[in-house]
């Protein structure tokens, strides 16, 4: 967990919140968290652990 004060200077650059920072920290935040639930494809950005692992995800995929 990193603490929130890294991303107050981020955020908070002034007394005004960073509308711009908030929305690319979500938005890693989104990518981060649907690379956690989507299941493998065996491709670089969401590979798969084991061959295992992408038969079960996609068992329709030819073997190579």
């Amino acid at each position: 967990c990193i603490p929130h004060f890294l991303f107050q200077h981020l955020i908070y650059p002034s007394n005004h919140l960073n509308y711009t920072a908030v929305g690319a920290l979500l938005d890693t935040l989104r990518q981060e968290l649907q690379a956690l639930v989507e299941h493998p494809n065996g491709t670089k950005t969401n590979p798969a652990a084991t061959c295992k692992e992408l038969l079960l995800a996609h068992p329709s995929l030819p073997d190579g």
